[in-house]
């Protein structure tokens, strides 16, 4: 069997408590690997999305950042959509990436909307959204707030007969006090005197016909379970939720639980709510725990009905709410709309101590230690080493000739590696893969060929076994998408005590092998030209991100983002640039061009420069400076915000060393140009640290004539930062 390795399939409401339990009780998590998987990296709190909905609430303020909150309780996060379960083998899985294997699997993946309802049928399908996924059905009513003052613009229709579609019109209409809202009900569904009054009063206007297919409209007709749960050969009810004992244990499949809208207790039914998924997260945490000691499991007797509360969000100041038990309504009242804020608040609230745990370390020899490029090691120490041996052959480029093959080709190699920048195995190889090719790109080459060495902490083999396949697997989709090949390798085993998760003391390196046609050219680090454009692939920022990560100072969409492109190969870039090159044969694109890694953007255009000068001296023509234009230097979102708070990677001090640069010696010397409007202190001494932050998965630069650095803009992602002069 395979060992000790849970996986938490879908963030819902409970499996976020149980989190929250382990993060701040940690004796009592399960012993062995525990992984979470979801499609999103936070998750919405459903109950206060009317609000958010209403002007309430901003958006942030009610996500759950699950990628923060699981590394807090010391658990692996997989940003993956799940699309089905093999039960046999017990594996997990997931959409564009290998299964997961697991011993235990606890399902909280939620519902998704009933499309399927007799009420719905429509033509276009961009004028009608369903109400979840909350992210997508949010960005539509943002994009439908151009007509929030025009009363004569079309209806927004909402389909649903429930409280759910009820509270949505009503914070829709505090939203759009003028606009035409239509509320579409089934066919005899009677909505209790008072609410019908208040729905009315608020110039809701309800029917029961079907609205015209061209008005914008948004379904809130119930939910149903994902297709794979039906599919997957699990006990189900008529609602496809999956049937389970009262220890939450999915039935005939001890291994599994079912917890939250997803799941229900056989024999016990109850409709949706988050109610019960908030309330099962505690025999759920206590039976996982008890499982894995080998206790006997709790039995969870749920409520029938759960109490309701209807936020009214009138467009006078004043909020009201009914409070719903079963057939019995009362309201609404202005005190049940401050209790229901009150309850709210208080859940959301409990996800902050999180951020509170490991916030006394500020000080830079308490800061939580950067890992991926950040990890290597500084400048002086490497440089200093490498002066004293005259044992290996030392070059100024990325790459190492290392000799011509038979097919006219000349062969380079690279290595590179890092200890785990994160905790999904997989994404933590595709990343190291790209990073690692990212020195062949940069010597204009195609990568045909690379071994890893994977050193994996001191877990039981099955558990490395996982490991293993994973980190492998990540770094050969990011080879096989440029037609290379992982052709072997080697793996040790840490003799370090190893640490939760256990995915993050995963250490891996790659020897990479590419080739470069001699049709074309070695594309060098040095070899810059007086007049050269300088341009960069992407934006920095990464350390800094990173860092703040690390401490649990980053927010969710900051981290998504700069992961989404640092998960993209540039090898298409060059290949570009290659093909430039065969239709202008005699004429050199590229003069010069680096990637920028562990250095930062100074640390390698300084090695760009050295070597440039030291070609022009020998020459006796005069050397080249460098002119940064600050303004136009790509930067991650939140990079600023988070340099305000003072968060830098651990290697940007030892980086420091190339800032004396700037204005510095003639041979080797940097200009920095900013616009009027930002030439102020705080910005310049930002963009100083942004200079020094060392990248993974960072850009390429290229040093070209302005001829061939137009084609390059109009082409690729490529943006223009500065130029070569005297």
């Amino acid at each position: 069997m395979f060992s000790d390795h849970l996986v938490l399939a879908g963030g819902g409401h409970t499996h976020a408590l149980v989190l929250l339990r382990w993060a701040m009780y940690p004796k009592l998590k399960p012993a062995g690997m525990i992984t979470l998987v979801n499609k999103s990296s936070t998750t919405i709190y459903s109950g206060m999305f009317p609000g958010v909905v209403a002007g309430k609430y901003k958006i942030d303020e009610i996500l759950i950042d699950l990628r923060n909150l699981a590394s807090k309780a010391g658990v692996s996060f997989i940003h993956a959509e799940i699309e089905g379960i093999d039960l046999k083998k017990k594996k997990l899985l997931l959409a564009g990436r290998p299964e997961i294997e697991y011993s235990l699997l606890s399902l909280n993946i939620g519902t998704k909307t009933n499309l399927n309802a007799k009420s719905f049928n429509r033509g276009d399908k961009d004028l009608a959204v369903p109400i979840k996924p909350f992210y997508e059905s949010y960005k539509f009513i943002i994009d439908q707030d151009i007509h929030k003052d025009d009363s004569s613009a079309k209806p927004f229709v909402i389909i649903g007969s429930g409280f759910a579609g009820m509270e949505i019109a009503f914070s829709l209409r505090k939203r759009w006090p003028k606009r035409s809202i239509l509320l579409k009900i089934k066919s005899g569904r009677k909505i209790k005197k008072n609410l019908l009054r208040n729905l009315k009063a608020q110039n809701i206007e309800i029917t029961q016909k079907n609205p015209s297919i061209l008005y914008p409209t948004l379904i809130c007709t119930g939910n149903k379970s994902f297709d794979w749960i039906k599919n997957s050969g699990l006990p189900i009810d008529k609602k496809g939720r999956v049937l389970t004992k009262k220890t939450l244990q999915v039935l005939n499949y001890p291994e599994l639980f079912a917890v939250g809208d997803c799941g229900v207790i056989k024999d016990h039914s109850r409709p949706s709510s988050g109610v019960w998924a908030v309330r099962s997260a505690k025999p759920l945490a206590i039976n996982l725990e008890g499982l894995s000691k080998g206790l006997k499991l709790e039995e969870w007797k749920p409520q029938r009905k759960a109490i309701q509360l209807l936020d009214i969000s009138s467009i006078k100041k004043e909020s009201k709410a009914f409070i719903s038990w079963g057939e019995i309504m009362i309201g609404p009242f202005g005190f049940l709309s401050r209790l229901k804020e009150l309850i709210d608040k208080q859940f959301i609230s409990k996800f902050d101590l999180v951020k509170d745990i490991d916030s006394d370390m500020s000080t830079e020899e308490e800061m939580i230690k950067c890992r991926g490029c950040a990890a290597k090691l500084a400048f002086s120490p490497l440089n200093s080493a490498l002066n004293k041996l005259d044992l290996i052959e030392s070059s100024a480029d990325d790459s190492i000739d290392i000799g011509e093959l038979n097919s006219s080709k000349t062969l380079i190699q690279s290595v590179d590696g890092f200890p785990s920048l994160i905790s999904d195995p997989w994404l933590n190889g595709r990343l190291l893969a790209f990073h690692a090719c990212s020195d062949i790109w940069a010597c204009g080459g195609s990568v045909i060929s690379a071994q890893s060495v994977v050193n994996l902490p001191s877990i039981p083999n099955n558990l490395q076994q996982e490991l293993l396949f994973q980190v492998l697997e990540g770094i050969n989709s990011a080879l096989t998408i440029q037609g290379a090949k992982l052709v072997g390798g080697h793996t040790l085993e840490s003799r370090k005590i190893s640490e939760e998760p256990f995915s993050l003391g995963i250490e891996s390196s790659l020897t990479v092998n590419g080739v470069i046609d001699n049709k074309k050219y070695f594309w060098p680090k040095g070899g810059m030209k007086k007049g050269d454009q300088i341009l960069i692939s992407r934006p920095l920022g990464t350390g800094i991100i990173f860092s703040a990560f690390m401490n649990g100072q980053v927010k969710p969409y900051i981290l998504d983002n700069a992961l989404k492109e640092m998960n993209k190969s540039q090898h298409e870039i060059v290949n570009y640039i290659n093909e430039l090159t065969n239709l202008n044969p005699r004429s050199k694109i590229v003069n010069a061009c680096t990637d920028i890694t562990g250095f930062g953007l100074l640390g390698h255009l300084s090695e760009m420069l050295e070597s440039t000068n030291s070609d022009q001296l020998k020459m006796n023509l005069e050397p080249f400076k460098v002119t940064l234009e600050l303004n136009n230097i790509p930067l991650y979102d939140g990079v600023k915000e988070l340099l305000d708070k003072g968060f830098e990677s651990t290697l940007a001090p030892a980086n420091q060393i190339f800032l004396k640069n700037i204005d510095g010696d003639k041979n080797l010397r940097f200009e920095l140009k900013s616009n009027d409007s930002s030439s102020n202190r705080s910005y310049y001494n930002s963009m100083l640290k942004i200079l020094v932050d060392p990248q993974t998965c960072g850009p390429l630069l290229v040093c070209c004539s302005s001829i061939y650095s137009e084609k390059l803009l109009q082409k690729g992602p490529w943006i223009k930062i500065g130029f070569i002069s005297e």
